[in-house]
C-alpha cells in the first residue's frame, strides 16, 4: 500500500460483537463505523470475517451451547460450595453436592450448559459468591 504524504491513515480495530460489520477506529475512539472511505483507508481495506478467520478464532453462533466451569478451590468449605450452587441454580441438595465432590476430585465440572449470556450471567453469580469459575464454548 502507498502511503502518500500528508494521508491520515487510521488502522481499524474489530470489536467483537453480534454483528462483525461494527467498527471503532483505534485512533479516534469513534464506534459505529461501517464502512471504510476509501480514500482515508485505501484499497486494502480486508473483510472483517476474513481477519476473524485469519486470527484463528472459531466461526459459530453467539447461541451455540456455552458451558459454565466450576473450579476446584481448596479454600472454600464444601458446603458453602453445595450452598451457592443451590442458590445460583437452584439444583437441590445431591445433585449441588455431587458437581462439587467432581469439582473436588477432578478439579473442575461443567456445572451448566447453555446460551451465551446466561452462562456469563451465572459465571459471575458464582465469583460474587465467592467460588471461582469461567464459561467456555461447548465442544
Amino acid at each position: 500500500m502507498q502511503v502518500v504524504p500528508g494521508t491520515r491513515i487510521f488502522t481499524p480495530t474489530l470489536i467483537q460483537t453480534t454483528r462483525v460489520d461494527q467498527w471503532i477506529s483505534a485512533s479516534s475512539g469513534v464506534p459505529g463505523v461501517t464502512e471504510a472511505e476509501p480514500d482515508v483507508l485505501g484499497p486494502d481495506v480486508v473483510d472483517p470475517a476474513v481477519i476473524r478467520r485469519e486470527a484463528g478464532e472459531v466461526e459459530g453462533s453467539i447461541d451455540s451451547p456455552y458451558n459454565v466451569f466450576l473450579w476446584n478451590d481448596p479454600v472454600t468449605l464444601m458446603e458453602i460450595v453445595v450452598r451457592v450452587l443451590k442458590k445460583v441454580f437452584g439444583y437441590d441438595t445431591a445433585k449441588a453436592e455431587q458437581l462439587m465432590m467432581v469439582a473436588h476430585n477432578e478439579g473442575k465440572v461443567v456445572v451448566w450448559a447453555g446460551e451465551r449470556d446466561r452462562a456469563v450471567r451465572y459465571c459471575l453469580e458464582l465469583g460474587t459468591n465467592g467460588l471461582q469459575s469461567t464459561v467456555a464454548r461447548a465442544a
